[in-house]
């Protein structure tokens, strides 16, 4: 109940302030009367479902980039192609680890502020080693074929 509670005392308005503490402490506070075992599957199912893509394009662009040895090679959009399941996949996450703490009882609004910043700080991290080791992969790549060509000479 959100209603605003008001005293007039004396022409002014004074507010309840233990009222409004008390709505935002069951707000935080609020849990499901069941646990969350659906969004557990649907979360697991959502990772799956986009990890799946994003290994295959993954190994797709690494193949693209040995046989080609440029990054120039790889489409416009190719970026964009890894990203999107890729954060597909870290929402999933994200939601089966916030419905984990729920069963775990931890009420629903801490539960997926945790899995948020668990996950962003996470992805984030992953997202960037996946940047280095292709980065490396594709110049180790490059130096083996250069020097290839340089020994056929």
């Amino acid at each position: 109940m959100l209603a605003v509670q008001a005293l007039k005392i004396g022409g002014a308005f004074t507010m309840d302030w233990s009222t409004y503490l008390q709505q935002f402490q069951d707000f935080v506070l609020f849990k499901f009367p069941q646990p969350p075992y659906f969004l557990l599957l649907i979360g697991l199912l959502i990772s799956f479902l986009c990890g799946l893509p994003f290994a295959i394009t993954l190994r797709q662009r690494v193949q693209d980039w040995e046989q080609n040895h440029s990054p120039a090679t790889l489409p416009r959009w190719g970026k964009l192609q890894l990203l999107i399941p890729f954060v597909g996949t870290i929402i999933g996450v994200a939601i089966t680890f916030a419905s984990m703490l729920e069963i775990f009882g931890l009420p629903t609004l801490p539960s997926y502020l945790i899995s948020l910043l668990a996950t962003t700080l996470l992805g984030s991290w992953v997202w960037s080693e996946i940047g280095n080791l292709l980065g490396r992969r594709l110049l180790r790549s490059y130096l083996a074929k250069s020097s290839e060509f340089s020994h056929q000479r």
